[in-house]
């Protein structure tokens, strides 16, 4: 394993890990969704809604694998947790984020090994306005619906053959997923 492996493996493993939900604004999945608006909104009046709900909510959010939890009862199989997040920030002109996300070992493992990539919200939405009203839960997945999201295994990007965008597009998210002291491509 190299030193930015044991790094990558050991930040997944620590506290007040970030992980970008939905994004600022008016956006749309790759496959088009939703059909007969110009795409769901999220503003920060309505992911101040969302984050007061998950603040009297109980119970954490879960992120299984590929949405399995939604069709558990439907295939008999079951929906283990790739991980847990409570805590949700609006960031202006970025979006809604978990800022808690706690793995399981599995999962990071899975993240470390590049296995999985990338986060995929289920959410509500007003369907007249597109409006988004509420979280779910989220998954990981290689194939996500909303294009442009935290990279969650960006951490394990080798520097060799990167443009200068994508090296500087790493370290951005190196250092919201993983804190200031995150280890950063040269």
């Amino acid at each position: 394993m190299s030193a930015l492996e044991t790094r990558t493996a050991s930040a997944l493993t620590g506290e007040e890990k970030t992980i970008q939900l939905m994004p600022a604004g008016l956006f749309r999945a790759n496959d088009g969704r939703p059909a007969g608006l110009p795409g769901w909104t999220l503003t920060a009046s309505s992911a101040g809604a969302i984050i007061n709900a998950a603040t009297v909510q109980t119970n954490d959010f879960v992120i299984d694998y590929e949405h399995q939890g939604m069709y558990a009862s439907k295939n008999g199989l079951p929906a283990p947790a790739a991980g847990w997040f409570k805590r949700l920030e609006w960031r202006d002109g970025e979006g809604l984020f978990a800022v808690d996300v706690r793995w399981t070992a599995r999962a990071q493992e899975m993240i470390a090994a590049r296995e999985y990539r990338y986060i995929s919200p289920i959410f509500s939405f007003d369907p007249k306005t597109g409006v988004v009203t509420r979280l779910f839960s989220a998954a990981i997945t290689n194939t996500p619906a909303l294009d442009g999201l935290t990279d969650i295994a960006a951490a394990k990007r080798q520097a060799g053959g990167m443009s200068d965008h994508d090296r500087e597009h790493a370290n951005y998210v190196l250092r919201h997923f993983f804190g200031k002291d995150a280890p950063q491509m040269k």
